[in-house]
């Protein structure tokens, strides 16, 4: 199901009035479903775009785990756009009547809610495009960056990430050693562990590998752990 699609299930909402026994005049049922019509047409409009541009582009999964940097870059910029129209945007969908609307107030929030999630799945619909990567493209991306690369290596234990903060912790306590030779011997090993390279995980190749590694604050900053619990769809 489209984006778009997703968004409209929510104006089903005001076909239950007639079975909710609300007492509606139709001037006012005409005038709130258009107020929903009109976001839902944008969002048509901006999926045709995003279609139009996965026929053109062509793109399919290549057969190994390798990445680009314009690819990565390409990546980044559609992440940023996301992170930051979700971390404006409330989880509207959360305030739409559950089942019928019951009463005229319910009936008049629908389509602000509606255009709210509207304007937040265009945002990043308009992300796609601008950064000409497809969804199809970003998701591929997306998993190789986040599970396939990233969980990985957390699992191995050698993320580089989690080998800074214990390099930290062996310099926070060579901070308040007294013994010389001890205070040495712990920076020594937190020297040695920010040296320390991880192995690329089974099926990533070394250049997307290194790639990623010398953009591992950007992996980090643009990976919206703290956002899963966002239900705005991505379109797909």
């Amino acid at each position: 199901m489209k984006t778009w699609e997703k968004v409209a299930l929510a104006g089903v909402v005001l076909a239950g009035l007639a079975g909710a026994g609300v007492a509606l005049v139709a001037p006012t049922l005409l005038r709130e479903a258009r107020r929903v019509a009109a976001p839902i047409g944008r969002m048509k409009t901006r999926q045709k775009a995003l279609e139009d541009m996965d026929a053109r582009s062509g793109w399919k999964p290549p057969p190994a785990e390798a990445l680009s940097a314009d690819q990565l870059d390409r990546f980044f910029a559609v992440r940023a756009r996301i992170d930051e129209v979700r971390r404006k945007a409330e989880p509207q969908l959360d305030r739409l009547p559950r089942g019928h609307a019951r009463t005229i107030q319910e009936l008049r929030q629908i389509p602000d809610v509606i255009e709210g999630v509207s304007e937040v799945v265009g945002a990043e619909m308009d992300a796609f495009l601008e950064a000409k990567m497809t969804p199809r493209e970003y998701r591929w991306v997306e998993r190789l960056v986040y599970q396939r690369w990233r969980s990985a290596l957390r699992r191995a234990g050698t993320y580089p990430l989690a080998v800074r903060q214990a390099a930290a912790e062996l310099e926070a306590a060579a901070s308040g050693e007294k013994d010389d030779r001890v205070r040495a011997r712990l920076l020594s090993l937190a020297g040695e562990m920010k040296k320390r390279a991880p192995a690329p995980p089974e099926g990533v190749d070394a250049p997307t590998h290194a790639l990623l590694l010398a953009r591992l604050d950007e992996v980090e900053r643009w990976s919206m752990d703290d956002l899963g619990a966002v239900r705005i769809p991505v379109p797909q």
